[in-house]
């Protein structure tokens, strides 16, 4: 499994690092074993192992008892075939078993060594909210999850009604707060939730993971390996992570208050959620903007099945960040100055236009709402032609060969952007009468 290739990664770092020459065996004895299973709360229940055959959470093993599970581990290791039972992310025994994955009838050229870095490099899975774990072969990501193992186990030998057995999700929390805090290590950072049932760490959303590796990582792209192990074994592979395009979305974001009161700015990690789950996003092999569409904007947005949903500007704090997070996507979308421009020249100029409606009439501005609602590029060319009629002003005529020339897929999100901001700028202009 994956997880062998980043267990070897870390042992050779941490060495260099160290200076020292621990084969993994020696890693796993001197270093992995006490942190995760040489204490009556594990880091991880690992099905059917020796670490968890006869465990009690009534009764943990012993002292004594857990030396002779590390043995048992051992000498499974030198004496038989690796499966799932003590090698991570292997097949079962049984290859029609619910755990196994990947048979073949080749011989595969297994070590010892592979089946101690398997267990290593599985204690780096990112555990994310919808049940999936992220491996990611980032030194520098590997070894902030290695620092806060000492982190965690601290943790849970201090909070003593907090439940053990998460260390993915623990790696989750802890990756997402070390790479926005640069003092990370001299801070302390308790995740955890106390509940009537008792307490546990939750589950970091995956955005907000996602988001966080963007803002320390903005220039390239990362390839995660994304699974699940347990009763049984869901292997989704390697996706691709498009850092620049998600901090796109960051930096629109932060962009965008600097119009606002930034006092009702909240960090975008804390505010979005995203339309799809982290599983569903993986179908297309790579996660980038689309990927990370907001939830609930897909409302706002033209459709031939149905009537976009209309927008409301209010100044409100909820209100004004679903805004600026809809506003931005759409933006980051666009990706295109030109296209961008033309929008805010053009919901001025409809706001002017829906102006001249007089007093009791609404002819004007009936215009813009058919202009506005429609769901396609020919049904706003179209609906734009009485805007046109009878006007001296060459912008509109601009504007249709602008649209004409656009890519069917950005229609919408250029849409989408002029009905903000002629909402946003309608609500504006009420209240600057008012006043």
């Amino acid at each position: 499994m994956y997880a062998s290739v980043i267990g070897k990664k870390l042992v050779e770092l941490i060495n260099k690092e160290e200076k020292k020459e621990r084969t993994p065996k020696e890693f796993f004895n001197e270093v992995y074993f006490p942190l995760f299973y040489d204490h009556p709360k594990y880091f991880h229940w690992t099905i059917n192992s020796p670490f968890v055959q006869g465990y009690k959470s009534s009764r943990p093993p012993s002292k004594e008892q857990r030396a002779q599970k590390l043995e048992e581990l051992h000498n499974k290791v030198r004496t038989l075939k690796p499966d799932a039972s003590f090698s991570i992310g292997f097949g079962a025994a049984d290859d029609t078993a619910t755990t196994s994955g990947q048979i073949t009838s080749l011989t595969l050229p297994i070590e010892s060594h592979d089946i101690y870095y398997s267990w290593i490099g599985a204690g780096f899975g990112i555990g994310m909210a919808g049940g999936l774990v992220m491996l990611i072969d980032n030194p520098e990501i590997l070894k902030i999850i290695y620092e806060g193992w000492c982190k965690y186990r601290q943790l849970l030998n201090e909070t003593g009604i907090l439940k053990g057995n998460q260390i993915e999700t623990w790696n989750g929390q802890w990756l997402s707060y070390a790479l926005n805090n640069n003092d990370y290590l001299t801070k302390l950072f308790n995740p955890v939730e106390v509940k009537k049932e008792g307490a546990a760490i939750p589950t970091q959303s995956w955005i907000k993971v996602l988001f966080a590796i963007a803002k320390k990582f903005p220039n390239g792209k990362l390839m995660a390996y994304v699974y699940n192990l347990g009763q049984t074994n869901t292997t989704i592979g390697f996706i691709q992570i498009n850092l620049p395009e998600i901090k796109r979305e960051i930096e629109m974001y932060n962009l965008l208050f600097g119009d606002f009161d930034v006092n009702l700015k909240k960090a975008i990690e804390d505010v979005y959620t995203t339309q799809y789950s982290f599983k569903y996003v993986c179908q297309n092999g790579a996660i980038g903007l689309k990927e990370i569409e907001p939830k609930g904007l897909k409302e706002y947005l033209p459709s031939k099945n149905k009537e976009a949903k209309e927008i409301k500007f209010k100044r409100d704090e909820k209100n004004l960040i679903n805004y600026n997070i809809y506003l931005s996507w759409v933006i980051a979308m666009l990706n295109n100055k030109t296209i961008i421009q033309k929008a805010e020249e053009a919901a001025n100029m409809l706001l002017s236009y829906a102006s001249k409606s007089s007093r009791g009439k609404t002819t004007e501005s009936n215009k813009v709402k058919i202009l506005l609602d429609s769901v396609s590029r020919r049904a706003f060319i179209e609906n734009l032609v009485p805007l046109i009629e009878g006007s001296k002003n060459d912008f509109f005529n601009a504007l249709v060969e602008e649209i004409d020339k656009m890519q069917a897929d950005k229609f919408p999100y250029f849409l989408t952007l002029l009905k903000f901001k002629y909402v946003y700028l309608t609500n504006k202009n009420l209240k600057g009468e008012k006043k």
